[in-house]
């Protein structure tokens, strides 16, 4: 369901509501409508010791590893963690690094890294992000719409003084997300692929809502996290060049508590209210 555009842009906001379950499809499932989508899908990745950048923990990062692994040959092992902490590495001291070479048992045929800038409110590895460019024939259920991943690092409550504080780095996560699709979409591909690699621009963004569960120990509402993020992707969406077309947000149900009695709503609800303002 398409919402608005976002102000001041031609970018559409759209709802997607759970089909089969409480959870929406983390990918396209059966190929879309609009034959020139091309998605890239935020996947709530780590960044506890021992999993750091890791695919296959319990909620949103298990599905994509679920997903992934069986599709792409590599259950029980973690070769998107490998590329990850590569690109961070390569990086160094500065906000990106790519690769755009990949041996045949690798998934993906290009990856980067966008880190936050140096003034950013997250904390350690918190707000990194990973674009992961799948092979052509290695896509999420064979369907040329489910173009990549977005490996996100949630911001973890437990790391930040107060819920201000954790909220505004949710913001610039947000941030972050637009920032590192548009480095790809501007810097490698068309005409700038390297590698002769033939590189497509992604032009729909699938985001989850990130940093709630247990990395939420203050126990925001789902309403304020929503609304964070909203206002971080906004926030990035007026550079002329961006060829993002459309922002795609998994209306999750999960359960809450109101005196005494146990319901259910919706993770973005609340950007009805927000684009209506």
């Amino acid at each position: 369901m398409i919402i608005n555009k976002f102000p001041g842009t031609h970018i559409t906001a759209e709802l997607l509501n759970p089909k089969h379950s409480n959870f929406c499809e983390v990918f396209y499932e059966s190929p879309p409508l609009q034959p020139e989508v091309v998605m890239g899908s935020v996947n709530a990745g780590t960044s506890y010791t021992g999993s750091l950048f890791e695919m296959g923990q319990e909620g949103m990062t298990g599905a994509f590893y679920g997903i992934l692994s069986v599709q792409q040959n590599f259950v029980g092992k973690h070769p998107y963690q490998k590329i990850h902490k590569t690109l961070h590495r390569l990086a160094e001291n500065n906000e990106t690094a790519f690769i755009d070479d990949f041996d045949s048992d690798f998934g993906v045929q290009f990856a980067l890294v966008q880190k936050p800038p140096i003034d950013t409110a997250c904390i350690d590895f918190d707000g990194t992000v990973f674009v992961d460019v799948f092979k052509d024939h290695l896509r999420p259920y064979q369907i040329d719409a489910n173009y990549a991943m977005i490996y996100v690092v949630p911001p973890l409550a437990d790391l930040y003084s107060t819920p201000n504080d954790f909220l505004n780095a949710i913001e610039d996560t947000a941030e972050n997300i637009i920032r590192a699709v548009m480095y790809y979409n501007k810097n490698f591909t068309l005409h700038n692929s390297p590698n002769s690699l033939k590189l497509k621009p992604i032009n729909t963004i699938r985001v989850c809502l990130f940093s709630a569960g247990y990395f939420n120990s203050f126990q925001m509402s789902h309403d304020q996290i929503a609304s964070y993020i909203y206002h971080g992707i906004a926030s990035q969406l007026h550079s002329a060049e961006t060829y993002i077309v459309n922002v795609q947000f998994e209306n999750n149900y999960h359960e809450v508590m109101a005196t005494g009695l146990k319901s259910e709503t919706q993770d973005f609800s609340i950007l009805r209210k927000l684009m209506a303002e």
